[in-house]
């Protein structure tokens, strides 16, 4: 049987990210958005912003049902708490 993932776990392990790329970014300067399809790491710490605000909006409600899907033969589940 699986065992079950907590968020806050994932949240720590964003937020150690997010305290690697702060530094990251003390060096490196923030470009005007351009036509190019590169990513900066200025772009990347305000991706992992909002995945960390977006957890946490998830830990901070009461458990809910994400998926519920039953069939015959195979039932998934993902129950977020």
């Amino acid at each position: 049987m699986p065992f079950p993932i907590q968020l806050y776990i994932i949240e720590e392990l964003l937020d150690c990210c997010l305290d690697l790329l702060s530094i990251a970014c003390l060096f490196i300067p923030q470009r005007s958005p351009s036509g190019s399809s590169e990513i900066s790491v200025h772009s990347i710490k305000e991706l992992v912003l909002d995945v960390m605000a977006l957890l946490r909006a998830l830990n901070d409600d009461e458990p809910y049902d994400l998926i519920d899907i039953r069939t015959d033969e195979v039932q998934l589940s993902i129950r977020v708490k």
